[in-house]
């Protein structure tokens, strides 16, 4: 079962059961007024209370309309007032909490200049109505989400699960986006209701959900997803395991996008019906990611210790690519930490950290500055009796530079460090430093070592 999903009928009866099967946030709808064939479609206080009550977090999209099916006059600037005055009514009587978030819908692939105009006219006036009290999404295409963001009139994006609107997968593929409407169109095991499931951009700090104490941030392993695109121009077999010697379940066209649950050698494990169960396995070498990077390679049993996480990136051999590309396990390891993505000539040794350890459930610094670990006191100070796993942090002098460095402590003399960590040597690697001197064209000096 997803961790988020958007429904449009009243879930509250069945809250608790959402719950047990794994749901962490619902998204649903606030409206003009409800229509006969979703009589349940806007949010009331009894369904939201008990929606908080069995710890689910929640978070809202207006649609009256929403042009949908080419409905262009929805849009209209009396309109934009209009729904939002009703928006923030409707947010008064439930009593959601100020500095959350409300999305407004637009249905429909929108692509002509005047129609894009049109709309951007509509959400500045609802910009201004809401007057900042709730933060201002959009859910459409990328298209008219990255025309929205352009102009500064949105901060929070969610793609609709319609693939060939335009713009939505250069969105997807830039960052451009905080939620993701990914598994379109399933049913729950009771209620006879209808849902979607939704991918959380983990580069973000939240989706502007709420609880009842108030608005809320969104652990990065929540709705977290590795997604791929197909790359086989004739289609790509879904196999029973991880070899070719397995029986081929099933043939996904060029271009599907599937999830990715685990690396088992040369073969990903996915799950095509983003139900969170593995359907089988695909050959890496026909993959592409295309959100979040690739899936989390430990393999190990029992409960994960962020040195586990760094042994198994060891493992996969992950270094920067020479030139202009960019390795993408790289680029996700940035992803975890404050400003997202970052070419892999950015400086990865924190970001590397912060991911082994967001990995294993434990928060991190959230920085891309390798010397946050002992500025920011992160956990206790163990420099005095050090363990493998423990997080070294050096200061790092040259010439023009007055950075650090981060990673996993190893083993240690009375002179010198042994770590494991990333950019390394351009590399995750193990590599030994000096306690106080030089190596390289740096001096280093070790700070603290820490534990969480």
């Amino acid at each position: 079962m997803q961790q988020i999903i958007d429904v449009a009928h009243n879930v509250g009866p069945y809250a608790q059961k959402l719950a047990d099967l794994g749901v962490v946030s619902v998204i649903r709808y606030y409206n003009i007024g409800n229509s006969s064939n979703l009589p349940t479609k806007c949010l009331t206080k009894a369904e939201l209370t008990a929606l908080h009550a069995a710890g689910l977090t929640v978070a809202v999209v207006f649609q009256a309309g929403g042009g949908a099916n080419g409905k262009l006059g929805d849009f209209s600037d009396a309109n934009g007032t209009r729904d939002a005055k009703r928006a923030l009514k409707l947010a008064a009587e439930l009593g959601q909490p100020t500095g959350s978030g409300i999305y407004f819908a637009v249905d429909h692939d929108y692509v002509a200049a005047a129609d894009l105009a049109q709309i951007a006219s509509y959400f500045a006036k609802v910009k201004a109505e809401l007057d900042g009290r709730y933060v201002l999404g959009v859910y459409g295409s990328g298209l008219v989400a990255r025309k929205l963001h352009d102009k500064g009139l949105v901060d929070l994006i969610w793609l609709s699960g319609s693939l060939g609107w335009s713009g939505t997968r250069s969105a997807l593929k830039d960052g451009l986006w905080t939620l993701f409407q990914k598994d379109m169109e399933h049913d729950l095991p009771f209620g006879g209701i209808d849902y979607d499931g939704n991918v959380f951009n983990s580069a973000e700090a939240s989706f502007g959900q709420f609880s009842a104490g108030g608005p809320v941030e969104t652990p990065r392993t929540v709705g977290a997803s590795a997604t791929f695109a197909i790359t086989a121009r004739g289609g790509l077999n879904l196999r029973a395991g991880p070899g070719e010697t397995f029986g081929v379940i099933q043939k996904y066209p060029f271009d599907t996008l599937v999830r990715g649950v685990k690396q088992i050698g040369d073969w990903t494990q996915v799950d095509i019906q983003g139900d969170g169960a593995s359907d089988g396995y695909m050959h890496n070498s026909y993959l592409k990611a295309e959100i979040g990077g690739l899936p989390l390679a430990f393999t190990g049993s029992g409960s994960r210790k962020p040195i586990d996480i760094a042994n198994a990136e060891l493992a996969l051999g992950v270094a920067e690519v020479p030139g202009p590309g960019n390795n993408p396990r790289i680029v996700m390891y940035h992803a975890t930490t404050e400003g997202g993505k970052a070419p892999d000539e950015t400086a990865w040794c924190s970001s590397f950290v912060n991911y082994c350890v967001e990995q294993a459930g434990i928060k991190g610094t959230d920085s891309k500055w390798a010397r946050s670990w002992h500025d920011e006191k992160w956990g206790n100070d163990v420099t005095a009796a050090p363990q493998p796993g423990d997080i070294v942090v050096f200061s790092r002098k040259g010439e023009k530079t007055n950075g650090g460095h981060v990673a996993f402590f190893h083993s240690m003399t009375e002179t010198t460090v042994t770590c494991l960590g990333g950019n390394q040597g351009d590399r995750v690697s193990i590599s030994t430093y000096p306690k106080d001197g030089i190596k390289g064209p740096f001096h280093y000096t070790l700070l603290s070592i820490r534990r969480a």
